[in-house]
């Protein structure tokens, strides 16, 4: 946003003035990411005037890098001519985006004023499973039968370069539409002219399904280093390809997801921080009463030790340090092993390797803060009245054991349920955060007082 800040003044003194002339001078000499920024910066009601200032073989591109609230904005405002002009114009992929976020009636009426070809299309995309490879993909790309020559190729691509998606690989499929093979531009150019495609074509395609999750797309455009990756129907043929610039805000939003979840917020279909103020209350509140209830539990917990406490109430000083530590190191094994779940490359193997190292991790971690707690105890020391007849040694002996117990098995408890949630098909994140912190106190003070009883309170 440095630029659009830089040149804002500038900006509103041309469209207070009516220099649209220069405005467009403007978009002509910037990126268009560029443009979008500076026609977000300026105020709501010139919105529109600044937007269709641009050069009008400008404004698909820079629609295409403008906020969707802001995308929204312009719909509502655009002339059914202009609206026409400008959704034909969209890529299929963002024009898809577009859709699916706006409500039912104003998708259809959107679609009708689509061509009949640009229609067809569109409905095919919005008939793919929300996040699907399908939903992604665009059906704009470069497709060559195997007997064509690397001529034929460079023929094709000259006269289709501004209306695909990429150059850079060519699909080639045979008479079903099924693909069979690709070959990259760098081949095409160094082939003979006269050499078929089946003679230098690559058979061994990495593809997706058009079922397939994104992140699965993802996964794969970053294993095999990928500018694009094909997506075949149930029939094999080839429907489309999805790009890494489609994908690049993916990891970003599955990251935000899981964040989110970790901290016990959803939003459902709702991106969190463009959903309403009641939609965010509904997210948090259910999930904070779920929360409040299975707290009910270490609270139960403690009033089921009530007579132990009354024996030697210095307990009682110590119950949260040991509940946050446990919780603590419960949630950072937890978000360790959701990461390991996460990464497609992560064989049982290399899983397993993971967890037991964890385990070890958290023995070790349990010593330490074992090793803490009991010190703080005998270095803090208490007043005789709340010994209730004990020395502090033995308090301090059941603060470290205790600590090492709730350590140690927060720690396994953390490693084991984001594995076992992946076994069962949940998302792992669901687990993390708030659910296993909650978990951690309950099992905290049930140790606590449990070895207390066997220590000191016989």
């Amino acid at each position: 946003m440095a630029l659009a800040r830089l040149i804002t003044p500038e900006v509103e003194e041309m469209l207070r003035t009516g220099d649209y002339t220069g405005f467009r001078a403007l978009s002509d000499h910037l990126h268009p990411a560029d443009m979008a920024e500076i026609i977000e910066s300026v105020p709501n009601e010139r919105l529109l005037v600044a937007f269709l200032a641009v050069a009008r073989e400008n404004q698909p591109e820079v629609f295409e890098y403008l906020d969707p609230n802001t995308q929204t904005r312009l719909l509502d405002e655009f002339k059914p001519d202009v609206l026409s002009r400008l959704l034909n114009e969209l890529s299929d992929d963002v024009r898809t985006e577009l859709l699916v976020e706006l409500p039912g009636q104003v998708t259809r009426r959107l679609l009708e004023s689509l061509q009949p070809d640009e229609r067809k299309r569109a409905m095919a995309l919005l008939g793919y499973p929300p996040d699907s490879a399908g939903r992604l993909m665009t059906p704009q790309f470069l497709h060559i039968g195997a007997e064509a020559t690397a001529a034929d190729v460079l023929a094709k691509v000259r006269r289709l370069a501004d209306e695909v998606e990429t150059v850079y690989v060519i699909y080639v499929i045979d008479s079903a539409s099924r693909l069979i093979g690709t070959v990259s531009l760098r081949d095409v150019v160094v082939a003979k002219a006269d050499s078929r495609v089946h003679d230098f074509m690559t058979e061994a395609v990495i593809h997706v399904d058009a079922h397939d999750d994104r992140e699965e797309v993802l996964a794969k455009l970053r294993e095999y280093d990928l500018l694009a990756v094909p997506v075949v129907d149930s029939q094999d043929r080839l429907v489309g390809i999805v790009t890494f610039d489609d994908l690049s805000d993916v990891h970003e939003d599955e990251a935000t997801e899981d964040i989110l979840k970790m901290h016990g917020v959803v939003t459902e279909q709702d991106d969190y921080f463009t959903a309403s103020v009641f939609k965010r209350y509904r997210s948090r509140v259910i999930w904070l009463v779920a929360l409040a209830v299975v707290g009910t539990g270490s609270v139960l917990v403690q009033q089921a030790y009530n007579p132990i406490i009354a024996q030697l109430s210095l307990l009682a000083a110590y119950i949260t340090l040991l509940t946050a530590s446990g919780g603590n190191v419960g949630t950072q094994s937890a978000g360790i092993l959701i990461r390991a779940v996460s990464t497609d490359d992560m064989d049982r193997e290399k899983l397993t390797k993971i967890f037991v190292g964890e385990i070890l991790l958290g023995f070790a971690l349990a010593l330490t803060m074992s090793l803490i707690g009991t010190v703080l105890v005998l270095v803090r020391g208490a007043d005789p009245q709340v010994l209730g007849g004990h020395q502090v040694w033995e308090v301090a002996t059941v603060v470290g054991v205790s600590m090492f117990l709730a350590v140690l098995t927060t720690n396994t408890l953390g490693a084991v349920i984001p594995i076992v949630m992946r076994k069962i098909k949940v998302d792992p994140a669901v687990t993390a955060g708030p659910f296993i912190t909650t978990a951690a106190d309950i099992l905290t003070v049930l140790v606590y007082f449990n070895v207390a009883q066997a220590i000191i309170l016989r």
